[in-house]
């Protein structure tokens, strides 16, 4: 049994055995304090204390979180310190907004005037059925990203993209006189059955504004609500959160102000300054201080502090036991010139291979390498599968697996209708390099797959492509065209290719259902996500920081960190994910 230091447990206790009047509680949580211990430790006593004092007690503790890789986290704790005395998930809830809105929004679709079997759309459905109709917009560019991404989030807030003098981007600016024509347009098609992750608190807000009975029902429900990284939440996911505390429920927000990175998407650094505001007279400010994740690495301990006091200048620090600096010599490190940006990352390569640790310590340990952005990102990726057959893993790789598993759903719908061959090929050939690396099968090349035709494969010369065109041919015959693409993508996994893991098995398990349906399909790719998020991290991920965020990892390699210098938030949440070793990255000309 895990014993809590003092600080966790004055919050543990804090609504069980103080006298207080204070129904909110802050609490400034740093990573490696034991926030998640602390968090569902609380739960699991503040529900014991209610049963104890009222056997006919039914209540539940709600504990929210941010994502879903932070919710697998929460309910392992709690499977940690369960014991068979209680029914726990009777008693506690988890999950992540997204879920927890989505629950009453599809419930209650019909009362909230959309349809009653809603679909969330893929990113690239999404992208596809609101680019055409934003076009008919004065001054929206169907290739203008900045556009796009603000546009298609507006329902859940106004994350208007700024310049890096401050100034909001000229593009947007364009469209500002439009937004609500915009809103109008992503809610007709909310209407029509399709819905995105971006407009779900839109209508979870919607709902408790239109009922104040269902609100009063969910408050009864919660007496008591647990926010896990509250400093990420949007504008109008606090405004739904304080809507469920209302006036006489308990709250216990669990924050880190120095983690909060997700300005671009609503999150706030007066969010926390607003909370005490809010609740004025009613709440009490608490912080975890002792970190206890180290196990006495004081050099990584002293970075991270020096860090979090914006000591940001880690460049001054020498190499230590657990802490390496490495220098990248280049002649020249202007990354807006593509030629010397081409060659800096080509020294960077190298450099990080020569510091992965030998493959056997590389399977069992988890290897965060982290960069700044994404283009950074891909190249790390593409290098280490092409050059060094070394494929790296993924935490959650949401979006790409959505697109296909919606794909796979408009592929189904089309059972009952005639392909053409070349058609048919294109969709096998689709599926076949999304379970793969490779980006060529003989003549077939990925980056042609929009124009490639049935009469490719007949020239084709390979044994594989000559299996793949036979298939093919029969399913044009017959018109099952998923017992092909279950026999080809099968053909595929046991063949020579570069295998991209994850994808495979989610393409596989839904090709091999004995009857198909868009729910059964949408349910089995949600149960992927859930369990994945469960998944231990073993082996090399290269990935952003933001999408290392709530993720911890035995070696960290953080690349490129001058690009990160001076965004202390954002480098404190980079050096903060480390557990055992640092690998610092920097270019010297």
């Amino acid at each position: 049994m895990i014993k809590p230091n003092p600080e966790q447990e004055s919050i543990i206790n804090y609504f069980t055995q103080n006298n207080t009047n204070k129904r909110i509680l802050l609490v400034e949580a740093p990573p490696g304090t034991g926030k998640t211990f602390t968090a569902v430790a609380t739960a699991m006593n503040y529900v014991r204390f209610n049963i104890r004092n009222n056997p006919r007690y039914s209540k539940k503790v709600l504990i929210l979180t941010f994502s879903k890789n932070a919710r697998a986290q929460i309910e392992k704790q709690l499977d940690i310190l369960s014991s068979d005395d209680i029914n726990w998930g009777k008693y506690i809830e988890i999950t992540n907004f997204h879920s927890f809105f989505q629950k009453y929004v599809w419930a209650y679709s019909k009362y909230l005037g959309l349809k009653e079997n809603l679909i969330i759309m893929s990113p690239k459905q999404r992208r596809e059925i609101l680019q055409g109709k934003f076009s008919t917009i004065p001054g929206y560019d169907i290739n203008n990203k900045d556009q796009y991404d603000w546009a298609e989030t507006l329902l859940e807030g106004d994350f208007t993209p700024l310049t890096r003098y401050g100034n909001v981007k000229a593009s947007v600016k364009k469209l500002i006189p439009y937004k609500e024509d915009i809103k109008n347009i992503i809610k007709e098609v909310n209407k029509e059955g399709y819905i995105g992750f971006s407009d779900i608190a839109y209508y979870m807000m919607e709902l408790l504004n239109k009922s104040q009975t269902l609100l009063s029902v969910i408050q009864n429900k919660y007496n008591l609500i647990i926010l896990d990284e509250y400093q990420d939440s949007s504008d109008l996911q606090d405004k739904i959160v304080k809507k469920l505390i209302g006036k006489k429920n308990k709250a216990i927000f669990f924050a880190d102000s120095k983690q909060m990175i997700y300005e671009w998407r609503g999150a706030s650094s007066e969010r926390l300054n607003n909370l005490l505001n809010d609740y004025k007279g009613e709440i009490e400010q608490k912080e975890l201080i002792e970190v206890m994740r180290f196990k006495n690495r004081n050099d990584i301990e002293n970075i991270l502090k020096d860090a979090r006091e914006g000591k940001h200048n880690i460049s001054d620090y020498t190499s230590s036991e657990n802490i390496k600096y490495v220098q990248v010599k280049v002649e020249d490190k202007n990354m807006f010139i593509p030629q010397i940006r081409n060659h800096m990352y080509a020294v960077l390569k190298y450099k990080i291979l020569n510091e992965l640790p030998k493959y056997e310590e590389r399977k069992i340990k988890s290897i965060g390498i982290l960069c700044r952005g994404n283009e950074l990102v891909s190249y790390i990726k593409k290098a280490f599968r092409e050059e060094f057959k070394i494929y790296s893993q993924t935490i959650c790789n949401n979006e790409d697996e959505h697109n296909i598993i919606c794909d796979l759903i408009e592929f189904m719908r089309k059972q009952h209708a005639k392909i053409e061959k070349d058609e048919l090929c294109r969709e096998v050939f689709k599926y076949i390099f999304a379970v793969i690396y490779d980006n060529n099968i003989g003549s077939i090349k990925r980056k042609n797959l929009d124009i490639m035709s049935f009469e490719s494969l007949e020239k084709a010369h390979l044994d594989i492509l000559k299996t793949i065109r036979h298939c093919i041919e029969k399913a044009y015959e017959d018109n099952d065209y998923y017992k092909c693409l279950y026999n080809i993508v099968k053909l595929v996994s046991n063949a020579n290719f570069k295998i991209n893991r994850d994808m495979m098995f989610i393409v596989r398990r839904v090709l091999s259902l004995s009857s198909y349906s868009e729910d059964k399909v949408m349910d089995i790719f949600l149960q992927y996500q859930y369990l994945k998020a469960f998944k231990e991290l073993k082996g090399i991920y290269v990935l952003n920081v933001h999408q290392s965020k709530g993720r911890e990892f035995d070696y960290v390699y953080l690349i490129d960190r001058e690009a990160i210098n001076k965004e202390e938030n954002l480098l404190y949440v980079a050096l903060s994910r480390v557990k055992e070793k640092l690998v610092v990255f920097d270019w010297v000309v």
